[in-house]
């Protein structure tokens, strides 16, 4: 059991610095986008402006052929270097932006599943007995992953179609299974993990019911609000 505690440990490891890079990944797209649009487009444009303005003003002239010429030479450089780069923001930018926010957005929805932060009602906790309950996790477990590993197997005949039907991206050009690989994977490792849960129940996180505990926040608060108050009509 160590060694499986010790395998999903490093798995969630792993998941987590997978998902943190795709977020840096995400933000240095972004900025890269805005930093061609907002400063590489306007330093040649205004390179360009500027080296025909000077060239065309009295300075040049009276500084001979050479300083017209290296002038026009220059414009003509910033001109074609915009030409060949694109004016605007990088066009592929903004789709690998969403393919990066898409794969960190799953990751962490695997990390919050390994951290028993998923969604899950509660009404079984409270109405039946506390000796079922271990049982009812236990069932849970399955029941989950035989969810997500059914959902993996519907992944990969979605990728299969997408491989027969050659998807590319007409942007990025991009195979877009290659894309949607993280699917199979994050349902898979979703549906292992919640399998070793339903074999090895300690090794389950706790759920952290972040709704109920703050109910029951509010109802102590509540409750020593009510008490001062009795005690001040008093």
């Amino acid at each position: 059991m160590k060694a499986i505690e010790k395998f999903l440990g490093y798995l969630n490891v792993v998941e987590k610095w997978a998902g943190g890079i795709c977020f840096l990944l995400l933000t240095l797209l972004m900025i890269s986008d805005v930093a061609k649009r907002e400063v590489v487009d306007n330093l040649l444009n205004g390179t360009a402006s500027k080296m025909e303005a000077f060239a065309n003003s009295p300075v040049a002239q009276s500084l001979g052929d050479w300083a017209v010429d290296s002038a026009l030479a220059i414009k003509e450089g910033s001109e074609s270097s915009l030409n060949w780069i694109g004016s605007g923001g990088i066009i592929w930018a903004q789709k690998l932006a969403l393919y990066f926010m898409l794969w960190g957005g799953l990751f962490g929805t695997v990390c919050a599943s390994a951290k028993g932060a998923h969604l899950r009602p509660e009404i079984a906790d409270k109405v039946l007995p506390k000796a079922v309950i271990p049982y009812v996790k236990i069932a849970e477990q399955i029941v989950i992953s035989a969810f997500f590993l059914f959902l993996s197997y519907l992944s990969f005949l979605y990728i299969t179609e997408s491989i027969e039907q050659d998807e590319v991206n007409p942007v990025t050009e991009i195979h877009l299974w290659k894309v949607q690989l993280i699917f199979p994977y994050i349902f898979t490792s979703m549906g292992l993990r919640h399998l070793l849960y339903g074999i090895f129940p300690s090794l389950a996180p706790q759920d952290l019911n972040e709704a109920t505990e703050a109910l029951e926040l509010a109802e102590k608060e509540l409750g020593l609000s009510g008490s001062d108050l009795a005690k001040e009509n008093k």
